[in-house]
């Protein structure tokens, strides 16, 4: 069965000397793979630029049950993510989300949820200033916390609390792991519950506090859903944000 898929894509790893397997979310299936031919010509070079990292495309595929790795044609853009080819940030902003979203999603069907959120957190970065892109990775994070069903209890909040990172809730005593977030850190926790693509611009951080946050969400992660690490673009990130 032939059917129009919308996807973004993921990673694309070299299999053969003539094909490629591509992952990718796709609004339609969840989780998909496809063998796409490799190549030097001027389609394979279009090809490449339209699968790149976070690139959004919709293609013609066929659909069976007994298959894993699927066949796609006419591979065409979709109206975003395209202008983060020519941003050297975004570009590595894109590696390193695409990196995390592959390893998250690679189990997930089809979510309607999830999905808006994907496609949304393209469309966001693409249109994203210089310091919502150093926030961007944070706000990501934590927004697909959401759809994922492992959103942070926010409602215990009170003034001088601490965020343990394990039990996902807010205390007024350091917890026996001692992984908690205390102080400004647990301030920026509170804040990144309440950003939105309206004022991610507007946070401020320091270099310090966002490494600091974004290894925090990470460890949340691999307690909470699965295990990220290792993550080979989080070095490239922290050396630009």
């Amino acid at each position: 069965m032939y059917e129009t898929l919308h996807c973004i894509a993921l990673r694309t790893i070299k299999y053969s000397d003539s094909r490629s397997i591509l992952s990718a979310w796709s609004a339609e299936r969840g989780y998909v793979s496809f063998a796409i031919p490799s190549g030097k010509g001027r389609e394979a070079a279009r090809r490449r630029a339209l699968t790149m990292p976070l690139g959004a495309f919709e293609g013609i595929c066929d659909v069976r049950p007994d298959r894993d790795v699927l066949f796609i044609r006419d591979i065409k853009p979709m109206s975003v993510g395209m202008s983060m080819i020519s941003d050297p940030a975004k570009m590595a902003m894109a590696l390193f989300l695409s990196e995390v979203l592959e390893k998250l999603l690679r189990n997930a069907g089809h979510d309607e949820r999830l999905s808006l959120t994907v496609f949304d957190t393209v469309d966001a970065l693409n249109s994203a200033g210089p310091r919502g892109v150093a926030n961007f990775a944070l706000w990501t994070l934590y927004r697909l916390t959401i759809p994922l069903g492992i959103e942070p209890d926010m409602s215990d909040w009170k003034r001088g609390a601490l965020f343990d990172i394990e039990a996902a809730r807010w205390r007024m005593s350091m917890p026996l792991s001692g992984d908690a977030f205390s102080g400004d850190e647990a301030k920026a926790v509170k804040m990144l519950s309440r950003l939105t693509r309206a004022n991610i611009e507007r946070v401020r951080l320091t270099r310090v506090a966002r490494r600091a946050l974004l290894d925090g969400l990470l460890r949340y992660y691999d307690l909470h859903y699965c295990l990220l690490s290792p993550l080979h673009s989080l070095d490239v990130v922290n050396e630009l944000f």
